[in-house]
């Protein structure tokens, strides 16, 4: 089921326009490539409460989801849940999520640019870091499945939250391809750091990222995630990657000293 207001397609592309969801029930939008909507546009997502896209399934030559200007909160789930499909995200927020709030599971394609993904999430216990990749699936037998990971770009974003670390990367197959590029990271963990997925030193997967400094959102717990001047975001966005997204969710542009994340920083009022 989809919950739109406006869908309309060119070229093949589906753009679905999705706003004004009360806040007083849960609204879940299921994006299901059944062959008959052969890709899938979002733009300008409500910020409205329990809203979650779920349920993306599909091939990973084509994005069969295009989500802009968007932002996802409170939910007790996954933000976005993606399996073995390919989605493309700019300006994108998610926070407050019960489990991860992105999640990309059984291989695909994903490129985010300038995204928040956060999870300040305080309901309950959470398993998951707000940020999840794998390529595989496990069966009621125990049997293990993968799926090629074709490309996992995150570029000029911020991956934070309240737990620690903020992003899992699992793989059970030989393709698995992910690179975060001028980012702030929040991940702190000993064990990991420097082994397998985690070698930050590798340029083939990590350029010029910021670890656990902090971001300093406006209040993450009541998703209110403008970034402040003193955030450690301030500044540290690639240019070429800010020319593709110039202006931040609020239109204001970024081509100029870009932050990392959705949103440029301000200068909070004083209480």
């Amino acid at each position: 089921m989809i919950f739109a207001t406006e869908k309309t397609e060119l070229n093949g592309v589906y753009k679905v326009h999705l706003e004004n969801f009360s806040d007083d029930r849960g609204q879940i939008v299921n994006l299901f490539d059944t062959g008959q909507f052969p890709t899938f546009k979002v733009d300008k997502l409500s910020k409205s409460k329990r809203n979650v896209l779920r349920g993306l399934h599909g091939d990973a030559t084509n994005d069969k989801l295009t989500i802009t200007n968007s932002q996802i909160y409170n939910v007790s789930s996954f933000g976005i849940l993606g399996r073995a499909t390919s989605i493309r995200a700019e300006n994108l927020v998610i926070n407050n999520a019960g489990q991860s709030s992105f999640a990309g599971t059984y291989g695909g394609k994903y490129n985010f640019t300038h995204c928040t993904i956060a999870n300040y999430w305080n309901s309950s216990f959470r398993q998951f870091p707000a940020l999840l990749l794998n390529d595989f699936i496990v069966d009621e037998n125990n049997t293990v499945f993968t799926n090629d990971l074709v490309e996992a770009n995150f570029n000029n974003c911020i991956i934070y939250g309240n737990d620690n670390p903020e992003f899992l990367l699992e793989n059970e197959g030989e393709v698995f391809n992910y690179k975060f590029t001028n980012c702030l990271l929040r991940f702190d963990n000993n064990n990991l750091d420097g082994q397998g997925n985690y070698d930050f030193e590798n340029l083939t997967f990590y350029e010029n990222n910021l670890f656990n400094q902090d971001p300093d959102f406006e209040d993450p717990f009541s998703n209110k995630m403008r970034i402040g001047a003193d955030s450690a975001a301030d500044g540290i966005g690639l240019s070429i990657f800010a020319s593709q997204v110039p202006n931040d969710i609020l239109n204001v542009s970024r081509t100029v000293d870009p932050d990392a994340g959705a949103y440029q920083s301000v200068v909070f009022d004083e209480d």
